[in-house]
Protein backbone atom coordinates (compact mmCIF):
# COMPACT_ATOMS: atom_id res chain seq x y z
CA UNK A 1 0.00 0.00 0.00
CA UNK A 2 1.32 3.29 -1.16
CA UNK A 3 1.88 5.74 2.10
CA UNK A 4 -0.41 8.71 2.12
CA UNK A 5 1.28 12.38 0.80
CA UNK A 6 1.14 14.66 3.62
CA UNK A 7 -1.39 17.88 2.97
CA UNK A 8 0.29 20.23 5.27
CA UNK A 9 1.99 22.94 4.21
CA UNK A 10 4.73 24.59 6.19
CA UNK A 11 3.76 24.54 9.71
CA UNK A 12 2.34 21.38 9.45
CA UNK A 13 0.19 20.52 12.63
CA UNK A 14 1.02 22.86 15.49
CA UNK A 15 0.21 26.08 13.03
CA UNK A 16 -3.42 24.28 12.32
CA UNK A 17 -3.47 24.16 15.72
CA UNK A 18 -2.92 27.79 16.39
CA UNK A 19 -5.24 28.64 13.70
CA UNK A 20 -7.83 26.56 15.01
CA UNK A 21 -7.14 28.43 18.53
CA UNK A 22 -7.22 31.69 16.82
CA UNK A 23 -10.78 31.06 14.99
CA UNK A 24 -11.79 29.18 18.33
CA UNK A 25 -13.35 26.21 16.15
CA UNK A 26 -14.18 23.95 18.77
CA UNK A 27 -15.60 21.57 16.08
CA UNK A 28 -12.18 20.60 14.20
CA UNK A 29 -10.40 21.07 17.18
CA UNK A 30 -12.13 18.14 19.03
CA UNK A 31 -11.99 15.95 15.38
CA UNK A 32 -8.24 16.98 16.12
CA UNK A 33 -7.51 15.79 19.68
CA UNK A 34 -9.22 13.00 18.68
CA UNK A 35 -7.11 11.88 16.08
CA UNK A 36 -4.31 12.62 18.13
CA UNK A 37 -5.91 10.49 21.22
CA UNK A 38 -6.27 7.17 19.14
CA UNK A 39 -2.59 7.56 17.54
CA UNK A 40 -1.70 7.54 21.65
CA UNK A 41 -3.73 4.73 22.63
CA UNK A 42 -1.94 2.04 20.07
CA UNK A 43 1.28 3.09 22.21
CA UNK A 44 -0.58 2.08 25.12
CA UNK A 45 -0.37 -1.86 24.86
CA UNK A 46 3.19 -1.38 24.19
CA UNK A 47 4.42 0.39 26.99
CA UNK A 48 1.95 -1.74 29.58
CA UNK A 49 3.81 -4.93 28.30
CA UNK A 50 7.24 -2.89 28.16
CA UNK A 51 7.04 -1.54 31.80
CA UNK A 52 8.50 -3.53 35.07
CA UNK A 53 6.13 -5.20 37.08
CA UNK A 54 6.15 -5.34 41.38
CA UNK A 55 3.04 -4.58 42.36
CA UNK A 56 1.01 -3.34 39.01
CA UNK A 57 0.18 -0.45 40.08
CA UNK A 58 2.49 1.52 37.35
CA UNK A 59 1.34 -0.62 34.95
CA UNK A 60 -2.43 0.06 35.63
CA UNK A 61 -1.66 3.89 35.65
CA UNK A 62 -0.58 3.90 32.03
CA UNK A 63 -3.06 6.07 29.65
CA UNK A 64 -3.24 7.94 26.71
CA UNK A 65 -4.34 12.04 26.59
CA UNK A 66 -4.03 14.32 23.89
CA UNK A 67 -4.07 17.55 22.94
CA UNK A 68 -4.48 19.29 19.07
CA UNK A 69 -1.03 19.21 18.60
CA UNK A 70 0.20 15.89 19.69
CA UNK A 71 -1.00 12.96 21.63
CA UNK A 72 0.89 11.42 25.01
CA UNK A 73 1.02 8.91 27.51
CA UNK A 74 0.63 9.37 30.19
CA UNK A 75 2.11 6.95 33.49
CA UNK A 76 1.62 7.62 37.19
CA UNK A 77 -0.33 9.53 39.43
CA UNK A 78 0.92 12.06 41.87
CA UNK A 79 -0.49 10.61 44.65
CA UNK A 80 -0.27 6.76 44.16
CA UNK A 81 2.05 6.05 41.76
CA UNK A 82 4.46 8.97 41.76
CA UNK A 83 7.48 7.12 41.31
CA UNK A 84 6.72 6.73 37.52
CA UNK A 85 9.32 9.28 36.32
CA UNK A 86 12.15 7.38 38.67
CA UNK A 87 11.15 4.06 37.41
CA UNK A 88 11.45 5.80 33.31
CA UNK A 89 14.50 8.13 33.77
CA UNK A 90 16.27 6.49 36.82
CA UNK A 91 17.22 7.93 39.82
CA UNK A 92 20.32 8.05 42.55
CA UNK A 93 19.82 7.64 46.28
CA UNK A 94 22.45 8.59 48.10
CA UNK A 95 23.09 7.64 51.87
CA UNK A 96 26.32 8.91 54.15
CA UNK A 97 28.70 8.94 50.88
CA UNK A 98 27.86 5.55 49.85
CA UNK A 99 25.23 6.59 46.64
CA UNK A 100 23.43 3.84 44.22
CA UNK A 101 22.49 4.67 40.93
CA UNK A 102 19.20 3.23 39.35
CA UNK A 103 19.49 3.05 35.91
CA UNK A 104 16.08 3.47 33.94
CA UNK A 105 14.14 1.46 32.11
CA UNK A 106 12.71 3.95 29.37
CA UNK A 107 9.85 1.47 28.74
CA UNK A 108 7.75 4.47 27.34
CA UNK A 109 10.96 5.86 24.77
CA UNK A 110 11.66 2.91 23.77
CA UNK A 111 7.91 1.59 22.92
CA UNK A 112 7.09 4.52 20.66
CA UNK A 113 9.03 3.48 17.77
CA UNK A 114 8.02 -0.06 17.93
CA UNK A 115 4.03 1.70 17.59
CA UNK A 116 5.23 4.13 14.81
CA UNK A 117 4.38 1.94 11.60
CA UNK A 118 0.93 1.30 12.84
CA UNK A 119 -0.02 4.55 13.78
CA UNK A 120 1.76 6.93 11.21
CA UNK A 121 -0.68 5.99 7.97
CA UNK A 122 -3.79 6.23 9.77
CA UNK A 123 -2.57 9.67 11.80
CA UNK A 124 -1.61 11.36 8.35
CA UNK A 125 -5.21 10.62 6.60
CA UNK A 126 -6.80 11.97 9.93
CA UNK A 127 -4.98 15.17 10.04
CA UNK A 128 -5.05 15.33 6.03
CA UNK A 129 -9.05 15.01 6.49
CA UNK A 130 -8.98 17.74 9.25
CA UNK A 131 -6.59 19.99 6.87
CA UNK A 132 -9.33 19.56 4.23
CA UNK A 133 -12.00 20.62 5.94
CA UNK A 134 -10.05 23.61 7.72
CA UNK A 135 -9.73 24.94 4.24
CA UNK A 136 -13.19 24.11 2.88
CA UNK A 137 -14.88 25.57 6.35
CA UNK A 138 -12.98 28.51 6.28
CA UNK A 139 -11.38 29.14 3.12
CA UNK A 140 -7.81 29.29 3.81
CA UNK A 141 -5.07 27.13 4.94
CA UNK A 142 -3.46 28.80 7.78
CA UNK A 143 -4.59 32.03 10.07
CA UNK A 144 -2.63 34.60 11.14
CA UNK A 145 -2.28 36.85 13.70
CA UNK A 146 -2.95 37.02 17.79
CA UNK A 147 -5.10 35.88 20.69
CA UNK A 148 -7.94 37.32 21.19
Amino acid sequence: MAKPKALMRVGGISSMARSLRLLEDKELSAEMRTASKAAAEKIVPYAKAAVPVRTGALRASIKADATRRYGRIVAGTPTKVDYARFVHRGHYLGSGGKGRKYPGVKYLSKTIPKAFPQIIDEYVKSMNRIAKAFEKKHGVSRVYGRYK
